[in-house]
């Protein structure tokens, strides 16, 4: 994974190169700023190093406290007598210096220069009350805005040797080298110049020279690290293109979600030219309802004049009925009355006379006469078979006589029905023939009438 480098120029991609052998190892950051913007120890801080930082400014030392909490974070500055010395605080920037002349060219540059009281310790000091013992220093950086001189003096060189020491080296906002007033505290120290960046200065301690080849070269592609910028640019880059991406698929779920919508549009305005034609047939159906339940009314209407009428005929009928009833009822009352009337027994004698009387004239004296004798000779017949003696006289009398070939046929047709009855005899206005009871012409009127009020006919 490449190198994060948040240094200003590069300062921590150079250490890193020397230094990237060393597991957990630890730095002193003097002048310190913040914790990630600039920071020649946050890329370490990153992979598990941790140290001392040093920053009287109290909003970069508050920032440092929040994120570095595996590192020693000192609100102080850094001077060759331990004290307290007044603070010329440029704002939030690196700028923030204890030389006055400094503060006062920053001032006509027109920055905003703040004055500050603050505690100021030696370096010798600082290592003696916060160093692990035992604790390898691996580099001591120093950027104090030209106090570097009175920083470096304050330490024991003798017994705190960090591996590399890295000083800022021009004045501040300047190219003008400033290394000269304490570049020969160092060298005297034996340490060894390695290598300057155009604003920093590199040195080795003499017991570790062997990693003064690894600043031979400035940075380059064989250290494969990233500028932070980079980074976060690329970050944005990427987060870019994946909302790009992410709004290209809404883009695509929204035209999907358009085109089903269309659909559901287009179905929806299917249904209603269904539902349309649905309410057209429906409609028509309701005035063919309607027409027929019209139709259905006026045929209740003549149904009930029908059936009023009906009502009516039934009424009159059943009028009808009442008086053939009452008719009926008169007339038997009155065929009683007739056959029970002393006229009608006493004339009895009369009328039996004058039927026979009738019979001469309709049908002569000889077939009369041999009526008479067929009827004579019947009851003799009759009279001599309910004797059974004598019918036993007879029947031999005759076989004597060879009668009973001659009297066989004759008694048959005496005895076997009469094919007719007797014509009415109606112009004579004597007798009328129902069923074997001879009537009048009064009596014969009331039985037709008694008919016609069983058959119904009554009246009409």
């Amino acid at each position: 994974m490449s190198f994060i480098s948040y240094a200003q120029n590069y300062e921590d991609v150079m250490l890193w190169r020397a230094l990237k052998h060393v597991e957990s190892g630890f730095y002193i950051d003097v002048g310190a700023a913040w914790p990630d913007e600039h920071s020649v120890t946050k890329a370490f801080y990153d992979r598990g190093w941790r140290g001392i930082n040093i920053e009287p400014n109290p909003v970069h030392h508050a920032s440092l406290v929040k994120q570095r909490s595996r590192d020693i974070n000192l609100q102080l500055a850094i001077g060759e007598c331990a004290g307290q010395s007044t603070m010329n605080l440029v704002g939030d920037t690196g700028l923030s210096t204890l030389d006055a002349g400094i503060a006062d060219q920053h001032k006509d540059g027109g920055w905003g220069v703040v004055e500050q009281t603050v505690s100021v310790d030696t370096l010798a000091s600082v290592c003696a009350q916060h160093l692990p013992t035992g604790q390898e220093v691996h580099f001591l950086k120093v950027d104090v805005e030209g106090f570097e001189e009175h920083a470096l003096r304050s330490s024991n060189w003798t017994d705190f040797r960090p591996w590399i020491v890295l000083v800022e080296a021009t004045l501040p906002m300047t190219q003008q080298e400033s290394y000269e007033s304490w570049e020969p505290i160092l060298l005297g120290a034996d340490y060894l110049f390695a290598y300057a960046d155009g604003l920093n200065r590199y040195y080795i301690a003499k017991e570790h020279e062997n990693l003064a080849s690894e600043f031979k070269y400035p940075p380059n592609f064989f250290d494969d690290f990233l500028l932070i910028g980079q980074q976060k640019a690329e970050a944005k880059a990427q987060q870019a293109e994946a909302k790009a991406q992410q709004a290209e698929a809404k883009a695509q779920q929204a035209a999907a979600k358009a085109q089903q919508a269309e659909g559901k549009e287009q179905q929806a305005e299917a249904k209603a030219q269904q539902a349309a034609a649905k309410a057209q047939q429906a409609e028509g159906k309701v005035q063919q309802a309607e027409a027929k339940a019209q139709q259905a009314a006026a045929k209740a209407q003549q149904a009930e004049a029908k059936a009023q009428q009906a009502e009516g005929k039934a009424q009159q009928a059943e009028a009808k009925a009442q008086q053939a009833a009452a008719t009926s009822h008169a007339h038997v009352s009155q065929l009683h009355a007739v056959y029970n009337s002393t006229s009608w027994r006493i004339t009895a004698p009369l009328r039996w006379p004058v039927h026979q009387l009738s019979l001469l004239r309709a049908h002569g004296f000889k077939q009369r006469a041999k009526a008479a004798a067929k009827k004579i000779f019947r009851k003799i017949v009759i009279w001599i078979v309910a004797k059974p003696k004598l019918k036993t006289i007879a029947i031999k009398v005759a076989n004597k006589l060879g009668l009973a070939v001659h009297l066989k046929p004759v008694v048959v047709t005496l005895f076997q029905p009469a094919s007719s009855p007797p014509k009415l005899l109606n112009n004579l206005g004597l007798e009328i023939n129902h069923g074997g009871i001879y009537l009048d012409k009064r009596a014969a009127r009331v039985f037709a009438d008694l008919q016609n009020v069983v058959n119904g006919t009554y009246g009409q």
